[in-house]
């Protein structure tokens, strides 16, 4: 693999090396450098990009929470009046529904619309009892309207 060190020869040799490093742990930076065919700096710097990248992510997981605390405060303080005012209806609709939910979210409250919920059961339990009354009616009166809107 020695040659010219484009860009696309130098993330070629990285693969090559990560790629047998994750195969073989157990080798050493001379054993690697020696089996990709590359010197052993090469190695090392491929393995510390791998490290600090790695470490990086971790350390984003850790601080996901702050981070993101950072980023909704940036975008909240920038909506002001002016923003308000030249932003669309729907936008605008889209976003209270969010903060809704969101401030529902953090108090520990549904976010489902319970009222639906609600409707369904009742429709549900008014169905039932339509189809009860059906099997228990009396056969001569059975032409009778059962009051329940389906």
């Amino acid at each position: 693999m020695k040659g010219a060190n484009t860009k696309s020869s130098i993330i070629e040799k990285t693969r090559a090396i990560l790629a047998l490093a994750k195969r073989k742990p157990e080798l050493s930076q001379r054993e690697l450098a020696k089996e990709v065919g590359v010197a052993r700096n090469t190695v090392a710097k491929a393995l510390a990009k791998v490290s600090d990248f790695n470490e990086e992510i971790e350390l984003f997981r850790k601080q996901c929470g702050d981070i993101l605390d950072g980023k909704q405060k940036l975008i909240l303080s920038a909506i002001n009046q002016k923003t308000v005012s030249e932003a669309r209806l729907r936008d605008l609709a889209v976003s209270a529904g969010i903060l809704f939910d969101k401030s529902r979210l953090e108090r520990g409250l549904s976010t489902a619309n319970l009222a639906s919920i609600v409707g369904i059961a009742q429709r549900a339990e008014a169905l039932i009892a339509a189809e009860t009354d059906a099997e228990t009616a009396n056969p001569v009166r059975t032409d009778e309207d059962s009051g329940v809107e389906l």
